[in-house]
């Protein structure tokens, strides 16, 4: 029988971006792990997202790299600053706020991150941890193909123009 964060959690994969219904045992475990901080961890036992963030972190970045590369044609130093701002937790929490996923209530927070009427504290820090612990858990139950739609909605709503790159100084 399934708990009640279980159950939260299922419904949360059922809505964009993720529209996940019938998520298998195994894969439910993983989303449940990446949205458990280490607060709720400390108090109760069990796994936090940090191991799936660690995956989930180099997930995102080769995914961000491999669309500027395939979309762009910046040269290397305007990749790597595109890239940054990307994978930035400050903008991966703003991108995940300006969607509308409701991360922050789906998360499984300690008594330290919760406000006097239940609901959670989340931080932009954890925000985007956790996102990077749903694209490893993305990545481990429906491949990268999944996670890069994933980011790509979420995450990479817009691709600088080429014609914002000076051209090299050595092409005159």
């Amino acid at each position: 029988m399934e708990s009640d964060f279980e159950k939260s959690v299922r419904l949360f994969l059922a809505h964009p971006p993720f529209r996940y219904r019938n998520v298998p045992a195994e894969a439910l475990a993983l989303f449940c792990e990446a949205l458990t901080h280490d607060s709720y961890t400390n108090e109760h036992g069990g796994e936090s997202y940090e191991r799936l963030e660690f995956l989930g972190d180099t997930v995102l970045e080769f995914t961000v790299c491999e669309a500027v590369y395939r979309d762009t044609d910046l040269r290397e130093g305007a990749m790597t600053d595109f890239k940054q701002d990307k994978v930035a937790n400050h903008r991966i929490s703003e991108r995940i706020l300006a969607y509308g996923m409701d991360l922050d209530g789906a998360m499984r927070v300690g008594g330290g991150h919760r406000n006097p009427d239940g609901s959670n504290i989340i931080n932009e820090n954890m925000r985007a941890d956790s996102m990077e612990a749903i694209l490893a858990a993305i990545y481990l139950s429906y491949g990268m193909d999944e996670v890069r739609r994933v980011v790509s909605e979420v995450l990479m709503t817009e691709l600088p123009e080429p014609a914002d790159e000076p051209a090299p100084a050595d092409a005159e």
